[in-house]
């Protein structure tokens, strides 16, 4: 992981509809997850793998300028958004720096927005509304019309177990966690997104995602009153009770009001071990 502070990454999932928002810190670092994020939505909407691959080229380096570009003094965020709409990907990438309408303008050779619009069906790169920054909106020739759900009448639980886990996979190797663990790591977000679904309130799980030195800490909600007791106990098998709070360093559990309605999210730590 580069560097020694704690970064925060934000995700929201979709539940009705497989849509995801992230709010990443503006670093080398969050290329990665976002590449990862897009993998899984492509993946539940069925794209080609080919399309793909070139659609996760396009986006990372839209996101890439925005790293580069937006925050000449270091430090700053970029917002990125993924909507399936029928036979399309939707992105946005917003930084709120100085952003890619300056870089554009400059002779820099590594500038890729060129290679970007060879290869998204639309481009559009324009102010912030109401604010600073960029927001380059692309669109990309990706998956079916009709997504496969779970159920047969939502995404459901699919894409969030699908994005958590490859999310999760790379802020586990960026904390320079073992096979061993990181496998750990990835049953318990399995059966967090598997086991949660049926205690959230609203359409949409909210993630937070908090790297440091040798660990990250996941946040999950919201949940209704008591949700994360049940989850955890739905995930209890015999002799080895709570399979989630067996591998986890840390299991605790934070109260918040959401829209008028008291809710409770997960909190996991989990370390790297010797």
């Amino acid at each position: 992981m580069a560097g020694s502070s704690e970064q925060m990454i934000e995700i929201e999932i979709g539940i009705l509809r497989p849509e995801v928002r992230l709010e990443l810190p503006a670093v080398e670092d969050s290329l990665p997850v976002v590449r990862q994020a897009l993998r899984s939505l492509g993946e539940t909407v069925e794209a080609d793998l080919a399309d793909l691959e070139d659609a996760e080229l396009a986006v990372t380096e839209a996101c890439a300028n925005a790293v580069e570009h937006a925050y000449p003094d270091h430090g700053g965020a970029v917002h990125v958004s993924f909507f399936p709409r029928d036979d399309e990907m939707l992105v946005s990438v917003r930084d709120f720096g100085q952003g890619i309408s300056e870089a554009r303008d400059s002779e820099d050779p590594g500038f890729g927005l060129s290679m970007i619009e060879g290869i998204a069906k639309r481009v559009d790169v324009h102010g912030a509304d109401g604010g600073e920054g960029t927001v380059v909106e692309m669109a990309f020739g990706l998956g079916v019309a009709d997504t496969a759900t779970v159920d047969g009448s939502a995404p459901g639980i699919q894409p969030a177990e699908r994005v958590l886990r490859r999310v999760v996979a790379v802020v586990a190797a960026q904390v320079d966690m073992s096979v061993e663990r990181v496998m750990e790591a990835l049953l318990v977000v399995e059966l967090v997104a598997r086991h949660g679904l049926r205690y959230l309130v609203g359409d949409h799980s909210e993630v937070r995602v908090t790297r440091g030195e040798g660990s990250f800490e996941l946040r999950v909600g919201p949940f209704e009153a008591r949700g994360v007791a049940g989850l955890i106990r739905d995930t209890e098998v015999p002799v080895v009770g709570s399979v989630v709070a067996s591998l986890a360093d840390e299991v605790r559990t934070e109260q918040m009001r959401v829209d008028e309605v008291d809710c409770e999210y997960l909190v996991l730590r989990l370390a790297t071990r010797g």
